[in-house]
C-alpha cells in the first residue's frame, strides 16, 4: 500500500528569516510546503490551490494577517488556519491571538514557534503528516 500524500501546507510570512525556519521545521517532517510573504498572495492561493492547512503571521504589511484570516476563512470555511504571533508594538501576543481566534482561525501559536508544538497543533488539525510518517 502505498503512502499517504504529504499534507500541503500555506505558510505566511513577513519575516524572511521565520519563513526558513518554519518551512524547513514542516518539510523535515514531511510536509508539502508552500510560502509566500504577504496575505494578499495567501488570499490568491487559497482560492486557487487545495491546502490542508495555512500558518499565518498575523502581523504583516498590506491586508494583514487579521484580515487575511477573514477572507480565507470566507473562501474555505473548513480549512484550518493558525494564527502565529509574539506581537507588536502595544498589542501583546495573546490579545493578537484572542483578535485572530475571534475573527476565524482554528488555532494559535506563540512566537518564537516551539517545533513540537507546531507538529502537534497541525497534526491535531491535518491528521498524520504523510510519507515521512511523522515527527523527528
Amino acid at each position: 500500500m502505498s503512502d499517504p500524500p504529504a499534507k500541503r501546507i500555506l505558510v505566511v510570512e513577513d519575516d524572511t528569516m521565520v519563513l526558513t525556519l518554519i518551512s524547513r521545521m514542516l518539510r523535515r517532517v514531511g510536509y508539502e510546503v508552500f510560502e509566500t510573504m504577504r496575505a494578499e498572495q495567501a488570499i490568491d492561493a487559497v482560492s486557487s490551490t487545495g491546502f490542508d492547512a495555512v500558518l499565518t503571521d498575523i502581523f504583516m504589511p498590506g491586508v494583514g494577517g487579521i484580515e487575511g484570516i477573514m477572507r480565507m476563512r470566507a473562501l474555505k470555511p473548513d480549512l484550518p488556519i493558525i494564527a502565529m504571533s509574539a506581537g507588536f508594538e502595544d498589542m501583546s501576543g495573546d490579545k493578537a491571538s484572542a483578535a485572530a481566534l475571534k475573527v476565524g482561525a482554528t488555532a494559535v501559536i506563540a512566537k518564537p514557534v516551539e517545533r513540537d508544538e507546531l507538529y502537534e497543533i497541525l497534526a491535531r488539525h491535518t491528521g498524520p503528516v504523510g510519507p515521512s510518517g511523522g515527527n523527528d
